[in-house]
């Protein structure tokens, strides 16, 4: 009994002797890889918002390596995709998008932080109309929504089309989008404009190609709502 004693004191004092480089080196390690990734993360951002282009598009390039290593945090996505949002170097915003969609394909739980990142961004909205009239009555409408809702909706084309279609539809392009689909809808609707939303996952192949949170609306023979000069009647909600 008395030689078992000593035996577990001197094994406890062996694994203790062992621990504590082990645990030392272990915290060592993660604050030197923690210090590389703060540091990357630096120039990252100090090369995306130089003034020389050159160096934004290698900023970009970083972003993407860093994106495949799972280094870059939610919280620097949505900071970086608001400040191209803003930018104005046009091609940043495009360049940056294409980025995060090469890096998803590569990992894909880069697909959930540039969801997720998007969704702090206003809704990207592609506004396809079919008459002069139509174009005149998205702008109206887009003046006549309330400060909260205007600040959610992005516009960046209005085109012209042609088509068949009887019905005013909103489009989605992801699963994950149809709940801000809906409530968009409902934003137009508030001004009396009937939108039926469509999903177009299983619809249409280019929608994979296609980032969240980016929507489609489509004109179709429908009258106009009255705040465009047509009959429609304001939906109350």
């Amino acid at each position: 009994m008395s030689t078992a004693r000593p035996m577990r004191d001197l094994l406890v004092q062996v694994a203790a002797t062992v621990m504590i480089p082990l645990t030392v080196a272990g915290t060592g390690l993660y604050y030197t890889s923690w210090q590389q990734n703060v540091s990357d993360l630096k120039t990252m951002i100090d090369l995306v918002s130089d003034e020389n282009s050159e160096k934004r598009k290698f900023g970009i390039a970083m972003l993407e390596y860093l994106l495949k290593n799972n280094k870059v945090p939610v919280e620097f996505v949505a900071a970086q995709l608001e400040y191209a949002n803003s930018s104005s170097d046009k091609q940043m915003l495009p360049m940056m998008e294409n980025a995060l969609m090469k890096a998803a394909d590569e990992n894909a739980s880069v697909a959930e932080t540039f969801r997720k990142a998007l969704e702090r961004l206003p809704s990207r909205l592609f506004v396809h109309a079919m008459t002069d009239q139509q174009r005149a009555c998205i702008a109206t409408m887009l003046l006549s929504l309330k400060d909260g809702d205007r600040a959610q909706l992005s516009v960046p084309l209005i085109a012209q089309v042609n088509w068949d279609g009887k019905q005013h539809e909103l489009r989605v392009l992801k699963d994950s989008d149809m709940e801000r689909g809906q409530a968009i809808a409902n934003i137009f609707g508030s001004l009396g404009l009937e939108l039926k939303v469509i999903n177009l996952t299983t619809i249409w192949e280019g929608a994979k190609k296609v980032r969240p949170n980016t929507f489609e609306l489509w004109f179709g023979n429908a009258p106009l709502p009255t705040v465009c000069g047509g009959t429609a009647v304001p939906k109350t909600h």
